[in-house]
């Protein structure tokens, strides 16, 4: 479903990301973790063709990135879903129709939308707020009104950027929840964290630890927000 082969990504003159590879199947659970600026969300926004790829190769859910132009990404992001670290939703619109958008963009009759927003906004307990305006609701449930935008869509990848990082510890287990329901109905999740809660929530997952651009598989260190290597 992933396969990233020998990627580096820079800025300016500072290689964000070095000589990266990992490859990841259908319904694999991944934890991307290290410390602040070592890449995770540089590799994540490569991954959802946010970034242009520079050099190396990633195959994701059927699509190359380093052929597919600009003007096929759209067919990209109907199956490689991302939960932005700054939310990006939209603030004068209301819970329910910020869900709802992926799907309209989509075509899906009017029906089937509500039907499938209802689901999702009940799963993240958000369906008491369905009809407030986003700039109404804290910065907790904004965070989860971007998550049940991008499930709402049942991507084949789903990639997610400090999703918890505005929730407490039983929220965080929550969403965590509906990371691992999708994980475990077969979409591939690419998380970005640094809790230790989150990952000891999943022993089966995979963990890729970023540090100073550079990647390796690893365990975690109970109680230190840093790989062991």
């Amino acid at each position: 479903m992933i396969q990233v082969k020998h990627l580096s990504h820079s800025f300016g003159r500072h290689w964000v990301l070095k000589n990266i590879s990992f490859s990841l199947d259908k319904g694999d659970f991944l934890f991307l973790t290290g410390p602040s600026g070592a890449g995770k969300t540089t590799l994540l926004r490569v991954l959802h063709g946010s970034l242009a790829l520079q050099r190396g190769r990633v195959l994701i859910a059927g699509f190359d990135l380093k052929t597919l132009p600009e003007k096929r990404l759209y067919q990209l992001r109907r199956q490689v879903a991302i939960v932005f670290q700054d939310f990006r939703i939209l603030p004068d619109k209301s819970v329910r129709d910020n869900v709802a958008l992926p799907l309209q963009v989509r075509g899906m009759i009017s029906g089937q939308v509500q039907k499938r927003v209802r689901a999702v906004l009940r799963g993240l307990h958000l369906d008491r707020k369905a009809g407030h305006l986003c700039r109404e609701i804290s910065g907790g449930e904004q965070q989860r009104v971007a998550v049940a935008r991008a499930v709402v869509t049942n991507p084949k990848v789903l990639l997610a950027d400090e999703p918890t990082g505005n929730l407490d510890k039983k929220l965080s287990m929550q969403l965590m929840e509906v990371f691992r329901q999708f994980h475990i109905h077969g979409t591939t999740v690419v998380l970005a964290t640094h809790s230790e809660n989150l990952i000891n929530s999943l022993p089966g997952a995979k963990i890729l630890c970023l540090k100073d651009g550079s990647a390796t598989e690893s365990s975690w260190n109970a109680g230190e927000e840093e790989c062991a290597y």
